[in-house]
């Protein structure tokens, strides 16, 4: 995907309230479009980049923060929206995984009344496919892992993705790494056993699990590449 306009750096300051991010100057204010923790991103970040909605949005901030670079020069992106962007992108590049056809697909498509994925397919086989998306930030050296905060909705849904397989349906965890240089992706245990205990689980019941890493610029967010996973 590419941003529609040139990305504005700004030296970066503090969060609060998790939807704010500001940045050093006076009146560097941008929405954080963003819930989790961002555990190792925070504490490593020097700028942050940000998208200018122009004078005349009708949006509450004119900024949106986009991408956080940290030490070293490392960006991981910030703004969860995409997320679900880059992994449409991604069912249609076979390359990547074994989607087994990707036909129709719709996003965020209503599974039951109290469910909802963010993608659904249908196969060459004509078997309907269950996809959630999950974004991925958090990172120590070239090891990434999610979640970063305690996730009961993610457990939820790997539960419902375990009990669609079981019952002969298809059903796909993607977990999208917007934080450039992974290398491998693993569970975050420590954080929430509950949902390492349920990747687990969907595994072993036949749920696909990729983990899918990206190259990240200022222009533009692209995926490139499937990571190993260690459960």
């Amino acid at each position: 995907m590419q941003f529609e306009k040139p990305l504005i750096r700004w030296e970066f300051s503090r969060r609060e309230k998790r939807f704010f991010i500001y940045g050093t100057e006076e009146g560097q204010t941008a929405h954080c479009a963003n819930t989790g923790s961002m555990k190792t991103v925070l504490d490593n970040a020097t700028h942050v980049w940000v998208r200018d909605y122009g004078i005349d949005t009708t949006r509450s901030l004119r900024y949106g923060a986009e991408i956080i670079e940290m030490q070293g020069g490392g960006l991981a992106v910030i703004n969860t929206a995409h997320a679900n962007t880059l992994a449409g992108e991604a069912l249609l590049r076979p390359e990547l995984a074994e989607w087994g056809g990707v036909n129709d697909p719709k996003k965020e498509a209503k599974y039951s009344a109290e469910t909802r994925f963010d993608w659904a397919y249908t196969n060459d086989a004509g078997q309907r496919v269950w996809v959630e998306v999950k974004n991925v930030t958090m990172g120590e050296g070239r090891v990434v892992a999610f979640p970063d905060a305690v996730t009961t909705r993610g457990v939820k849904h790997l539960e419902t993705l375990t009990e669609i397989v079981k019952t002969g349906g298809k059903g796909v965890q993607i977990y999208m790494v917007t934080r450039n240089g992974a290398e491998q992706f693993r569970p975050a245990a420590e954080i929430d056993p509950a949902y390492a205990k349920a990747l687990k689980t969907a595994i072993q019941a036949g749920v696909q699990v990729v983990a899918l890493g990206c190259s990240i610029t200022p222009t533009h967010i692209e995926v490139c590449k499937t990571l190993p996973i260690v459960v």
